[in-house]
């Protein structure tokens, strides 16, 4: 006969607000059973079948990251990763190094706003240096593309440039994906929720749909997700009045949007803006109107499913605000509440649309190293928006003051997969008035991921809580400030606040020693091995 099975961790720190002097915890199955101190260890060691000495360790929920697009991402990393790029002839240079006979060549990072001159190879150029092969190489933000001419000829639209953006873009890319070997996919997916667990991830957004990738590409992913432990939890981004409900619940997915467009990005010169861009003459790339909207949200809302919109622009979130405001004329206040809906990225809101966010309970799903990259002085956000308007972006403090759920996340492979800094990021924002503190900034990135989802037990280390958790080596805790160069006020215990780990830049980011999932271990450095009692 089996018997269950329950951990004992003792020695380190624990990251509890019911608890904040706990140093241990006891772990029955997939639940935390007990928090206390080590001095009450001995009462619980009789009952535990394994038992994990921290060393000093904390132990902290694990994180959620609340947007990501797993494929793309693992690409990035077994793949051609273009980030470092400079110009167009080093670009040149990386693609002729993977040159082939046929097949594609993918690669992703490239950030032309750093690059010391504006030109981008031509459609020929890039013909050359890959071989025979299809080139496809998504800009940063993925909202535009470098393609091979090969490419372009197998999809039905003309560009004559190799740079493509909006609904060309949306052409190209599902027929540049399905030539991605199957074998190196899932390869690619394996290596980044493996990569995510070492972070001490517990759960992605996988945000998909037709326009990002195909049914059988987040089939795959499920099968691996589960297989490599973190909790993987889908949103298909396609309109109810497509099929985009019945093809949601066919797939096993949450919600019906996530990377739903209303527009594009600010440095492809997509997001969909009330004036004109500063350094072009546009308005960006609607791709969705209020009233396409609105029936989305009635229809998500009456079959019981959550919508989930892109949204970058201020024209964007505009449209939005209409479209909702339209819904809930006639589905009613009560019905939107509790359908858990969400608004992706949400980085030009207005004072009463942040209002409303909280009024109807519309979760905000954001990424702060957004504004780490491209905000402040002479960033992307200042060139592309003049310096008025880009001072009013990622409004995470005006968000949090108002009650709305934030929940963060990297939109890898646009940003890096890193918590920590992904924390930080939102506690320096470029704009004083919009920081956070830390906890609220890793309460954003634990719990409100959870939140967004509908799971309010979790992001949190509370008896009773699923075992959600990872354990940290750090240098320094402290109880930081949304303030100066990431200032701490206390230190002291007696204060009875969690401390968390000191993010400044004189200290090294903490280090995930391992990750649980549901109790079980998916990622172990083998520093803090349980031993079997």
């Amino acid at each position: 006969m089996s018997t269950s099975r329950r951990t004992l961790y003792f020695g380190g720190r624990i990251y509890s607000p019911v608890s904040p002097f706990a140093t241990a915890m006891l772990v029955d199955e997939d639940s935390i059973a007990w928090l206390g101190d080590d001095s009450a260890v001995a009462a619980h060691r009789d009952s535990a079948t394994h038992v994990v000495d921290l060393q000093g360790a904390l132990v902290t929920p694990g994180f959620v990251d609340a947007h990501v697009h797993s494929t793309a991402a693992g690409l990035q990393l077994i793949g051609l990763d273009l980030s470092g790029v400079t110009g167009s002839a080093e670009l040149l240079s990386y693609v002729a190094e993977r040159a082939q006979a046929n097949g594609i060549i993918y690669g992703h990072g490239w950030d032309d706003s750093t690059w010391k001159t504006s030109d981008v190879p031509t459609l020929e150029q890039l013909q050359r240096a890959a071989g025979g092969a299809h080139v496809y190489l998504p800009r940063i933000d993925v909202h535009s593309a470098l393609v091979s001419a090969s490419l372009l000829s197998l999809c039905d639209v003309h560009s004559d440039s190799s740079r493509v953006s909006g609904s060309v873009h949306e052409a190209i890319r599902p027929v540049a994906m399905s030539l991605v070997n199957t074998t190196y996919m899932e390869s690619a997916q394996e290596a980044f929720l493996r990569g995510v667990a070492s972070q001490g991830v517990v759960a992605v957004h996988e945000m998909t749909g037709p326009i990002i990738a195909s049914a059988q590409d987040f089939q795959s992913l499920q099968a691996i997700a589960t297989r490599v432990g973190v909790k993987t939890v889908g949103y298909w981004g396609e309109l109810a009045s497509e099929g985009g409900i019945e093809h949601a619940i066919e797939l096993g997915c949450l919600g019906v949007g996530g990377d739903l467009f209303v527009d594009g990005s600010l440095g492809s010169h997509t997001a969909w803006l009330r004036e004109p861009y500063a350094d072009r003459n546009s308005i960006g790339a609607p791709y969705l109107d209020a009233g396409q909207i609105g029936d989305h949200l009635v229809r998500t809302t009456q079959a019981g499913m959550p919508s989930a919109f892109h949204v970058i622009g201020d024209g964007a979130a505009e449209a939005f605000e209409a479209g909702l405001r339209a819904a809930v004329e006639v589905i009613g206040v009560p019905a939107v509440r509790q359908a858990g809906h969400r608004l992706e990225h949400a980085e030009m809101l207005s004072d009463s649309q942040i209002a409303m966010l909280n009024d109807w309970s519309i979760t905000a799903s954001m990424q702060p190293m957004f504004d780490a990259c491209w905000g402040g002085t002479d960033g992307l956000y200042e060139v592309r928006l003049g310096r008025e308007r880009a001072t009013s972006l990622n409004r995470f403090s005006d968000l949090y003051r108002a009650g709305v759920v934030l929940a963060f996340g990297s939109d890898a492979p646009v940003c890096q997969t890193n918590p920590w800094i992904t924390v930080r990021a939102a506690m320096m924002h470029h704009q004083s008035g919009s920081r956070l503190s830390a906890r609220s900034a890793f309460s954003a990135h634990t719990r409100g991921g959870w939140r967004a989802i509908g799971a309010t037990d979790c992001g949190v280390l509370a008896p009773g809580a699923p075992a959600h958790f990872a354990l940290w080596e750090v240098a320094e805790l402290a109880v930081q400030s949304a303030d100066e160069r990431l200032s701490a006020w206390s230190t002291d215990e007696r204060s009875g606040t969690p401390a968390l780990p000191w993010l400044g830049d004189d200290q090294p980011l903490p280090r995930c020693l391992a990750t649980i999932v549901d109790g079980r271990t998916i990622y172990d450095t083998g520093e803090r091995t349980p031993v079997r009692v």
